[in-house]
């Protein structure tokens, strides 16, 4: 794992106890364990926990290997509900790189192996 990657040092996934299993370039997957601050008035996981867990693992994977990568767009489909309790993975991918962009996907599946989301974002590189 690249200790040089800024994404390790972020703040809010620290808060969040977010834990990274592997980071390295194109390719980073992340964890996080619902807990019951993260349910929403319905009864579910808030979209924004399991887009924070998407992102971060796109972060990773984004700044593995020395290259700066910072997002320009990112957009996230919900497919299924999470209820407390459960523990999300989240993998993301590089599709498709030039010198400046990077296109990656990540989905959010629970520990059954259920894709919860799909998630899309581009990495503008410094």
């Amino acid at each position: 794992m690249d200790l040089e990657n800024p994404a390790l040092k972020d703040e809010f996934a620290r808060h969040l106890k977010a834990e990274v299993i592997s980071a390295e370039p194109g390719c980073a997957k992340a964890k996080l364990k619902i807990q019951p601050q993260f349910i929403n008035g319905a009864g579910f996981v808030n979209g924004g926990v399991i887009f924070t867990l998407a992102d971060y693992a796109f972060a990773l994977a984004a700044n593995a290997g020395g290259d700066s990568g910072l997002a320009i767009s990112a957009s996230i489909n919900f497919i299924k509900a999470v209820v407390a309790g459960d523990e999300l993975f989240a993998e993301a991918k590089l599709l498709s790189r030039t010198r400046k962009l990077g296109t990656y996907r990540a989905e959010v599946s629970n520990k059954d192996g259920v894709i919860i989301a799909c998630f899309q974002a581009t990495a503008y590189f410094k």
